[in-house]
């Protein structure tokens, strides 16, 4: 039998004769970077450019046995990154495919590869001089809006589920032949476009969070964008008075979906993350204590619980949502403060009048605001992402985008799906509280909400990757949250790399059948293996 190292070489030689030699790699060192402190052995990477070049080498790894992980743009920092879930894959980069399709500024939608950033799309939509929100999300502009939407990733702008506005799909299949969407293959290739679900069973969604392909095209509906987007902010003094401000948060939501389209509620460790530097002073091993974090919280004016919303309309409707607003939360909040462009505008000027000690905080406060609302309009940044450097990592020179894989900053995620109910949050508050300070970490806590009934909540373990027992506790931290929080009925809409196998475990049946299908479609398992997704015989 040939050897597996031999087979690979052969592989990839016969990869370089169609794609040109510069795009082929046998070692692939830069891919292993993870922020979750897991490096994968990765025997090799190669950089299609186009549909039929990803077609060509699919069938070379089919024909040498090599198994294939692709990925976007490989930032799907705090999962993986680049990094396969298992040992020995080619990675195949689809960074070079930046090619935007058949945008439709009178209908709002648009096609776009794998290597199509948030911020290249929003380039394209300004000089269109088109109207629309980018399905931004806090990873920052030099994300891929595919690799995001295959993940089910969201957002708090209109259209929140990105993958729900995804319309219609190409994919390469492990056999090399090209998938399609069924209306497009039963000729009907506009409306397919325009209809999500399709004629027949819907296929498209075995390719989110499922590795039965490679998808090379994606047909997105883009949300409009509106006359006015206001953000407005609030606070919530303690816990129970968290409890009282749920039904008013799903008040909000049922009546005003699609002009309140989610709300953030972040507790004061995570708001802190985002405001003061790190406090290693004040910090035993790794924790903050918490007569630091009040006193912070008193100097930042930041509340137990801090709430992130926007409303989006004509100036009519937005008044209007606005005084409804005030009247659902003003018995259970503090601080109710709506957000325009002109008292924007007041606090930037007052930055330069204000003492100089108070200077820079003033000025923090203006530049999270102002990057705040051009989040908001659809318009990324890199304002969220700067989460990841609070406990470790090196910025790049300026100018230059933040990459926190390559940067060196540890960091998983922990995203577990709750009800939007008191009692369920409260017991979920407390699992999170107990368990991080245990091993090191802080508990920074957001609940997002997907709907009127469900939050995903995302909390950033943050941690030295350059230690070694501080990763080894990280990602201990992590296994017990998903742990205890699944028992508690907190189950995560995403995993790490690491975390997959738990699916076949302990979802037997579910496990199976996708296992089944899986081999309909890619027999040797060579497409991504392992993601979501456990090969029967391995």
């Amino acid at each position: 039998m040939v050897k597996h190292s031999e087979r690979v070489t052969a592989m990839l030689n016969a990869c370089a004769e169609t794609l040109g030699a510069d795009y082929v790699c046998p070692h692939a060192a830069d891919y292993t970077y993870s922020t979750t402190g897991t490096s994968r052995a990765i025997v090799g990477s190669i950089a299609p450019a186009s549909v039929a070049e990803v077609q060509t080498c699919v069938r070379l790894a089919r024909d040498h046995d090599i198994s294939l992980y692709p990925i976007s743009t490989g930032r799907n920092w705090g999962y993986g990154a680049a990094n396969p879930v298992r040992d020995d894959c080619v990675i195949v980069d689809l960074a070079r495919m930046q090619t935007i399709h058949d945008f439709d500024p009178e209908l709002g939608v648009v096609s776009v590869e794998p290597g199509v950033t948030q911020g290249h799309l929003r380039a394209f939509l300004d000089a269109a001089n088109a109207d629309y929100l980018v399905p931004v999300t806090g990873a920052g502009p030099t994300c891929s809006l595919l690799g995001n939407a295959l993940e089910r990733g969201y957002g708090i702008t209109p259209h929140t589920d990105h993958f729900g506005a995804v319309t219609s799909l190409q994919a390469v299949l492990a056999d090399g032949s090209l998938y399609h969407s069924p209306l497009t293959e039963l000729g009907g290739g506009k409306v397919d476009q325009l209809f999500k679900w399709g004629t027949g069973p819907y296929i498209d969604g075995l390719f989110s969070q499922g590795g039965f392909g490679i998808v090379t095209r994606m047909t997105l509906a883009l949300a409009p964008a509106p006359d006015c987007v206001v953000p407005f902010f609030f606070g919530v003094r303690d816990q129970q008075m968290l409890a009282q401000t749920l039904p008013a948060v799903r008040r909000i939501l049922q009546e005003f979906s699609g002009q309140v389209p989610a709300i953030n509620l972040l507790n004061r460790h995570r708001m802190l993350s985002m405001m003061a530097p790190f406090p290693e002073q004040e910090a035993k091993d790794g924790v903050i204590n918490p007569e630091a974090v009040a006193r912070m919280a008193r100097q930042y004016r930041i509340e137990t619980w801090n709430g992130v919303g926007a409303i989006y309309g004509s100036p009519q409707l937005v008044r209007a949502v606005r005084r409804r607003l005030r009247q659902l939360l003003k018995p259970s909040t503090t601080r109710l403060v709506f957000v325009t462009e002109r008292n924007l505008a007041r606090i930037e000027k007052v930055t330069r009048f204000v003492p100089e000690r108070l200077t820079r905080r003033v000025d923090k406060l203006a530049q999270t605001l102002r990057s705040t609302l051009d989040i908001l309009r659809g318009r990324p940044n890199e304002v969220a992402l700067e989460l990841a450097y609070w406990r470790s990592g090196t910025r790049p020179p300026a100018g230059q985008p933040l990459n926190p894989a390559r940067d060196g900053c540890g960091l998983i995620w922990y995203a577990p799906l709750l009800p939007m109910q008191a009692e369920a949050v409260a017991r979920y508050l407390h699992i999170v509280e107990d368990t991080c300070p245990q091993y090191g970490l802080n508990p920074l806590i957001t609940l997002t909400s997907l709907n009127a009934r469900c939050f995903d909540s995302t909390v950033p373990l943050l941690f030295d990757r350059d230690d070694p027992a501080a990763v080894a506790r990280a990602q201990a931290c992590y296994n017990k949250l998903v742990e205890r929080g699944t028992d508690a009925g907190f189950v995560p809409y995403r995993l790490t790399n690491d975390a997959m196998e738990r699916i076949s475990r302990e979802a037997p049946v579910f496990s199976a059948i996708s296992a089944q299908l899986k081999t309909a479609v890619d027999p040797g398992h060579l497409i991504a293996p392992g993601r979501y997704i456990t090969n029967p015989g391995s």
